[in-house]
């Protein structure tokens, strides 16, 4: 069972997510991005705090890099997170304390269990329409307007 609400300011283009125990955050805010049809917005603000934490980091400068994933166990708090959904897809950074004090942070996981809440700001794009895809030599990637023959910005 899910405790994850979510409500909406119209006027203003902001949907705020609340998460409670249990719910799994990445997961809660891909549900949310295909529930209240935010194709692309911006994640502005994350808090709360996880029982569990999946991130990974970049651990070598050759393209594309090697990945550290690590798996966090709890109890953990969220200082904070955000990121950009584009194609209903969100891709987060967080930052996470320990209990003892130590501080991780990196790229946000599934798997990742709300303890005691998550609280989480989104902002719509509904002008911009954003997908990922490769771009030059490398495999990463990058943010790209999804209609190919819109007006790029610069």
């Amino acid at each position: 069972m899910t405790l994850m609400k979510w409500f909406e300011s119209e006027e203003q283009g902001v949907v705020i997510v609340s998460l409670g125990h249990g719910d799994l955050l990445l997961e809660s805010l891909r549900r949310v991005a295909a529930e209240a049809d935010i194709h692309t917005g911006v994640i502005m603000t994350g808090l709360g705090s996880l029982t569990r934490g999946r991130i990974h980091w970049v651990v070598t400068n050759e393209m594309p890099p090697q990945d550290r994933f690590e798996e966090l166990e709890g109890p953990l708090e969220v200082v904070g997170f955000s990121g950009i959904i584009a194609g209903y897809e969100p891709h987060v950074h967080i930052s996470l304390m320990t209990a003892d004090g130590k501080f991780y942070g990196g790229h946000l996981e599934d798997g990742c269990a709300i303890l005691t809440l998550s609280e989480i700001s989104i902002l719509r794009a509904p002008d911009l329409r954003l997908t990922r895809r490769p771009r030059g030599d490398n495999a990463i990637r990058l943010l790209d307007r999804e209609d190919p023959g819109a007006v790029a910005s610069n």
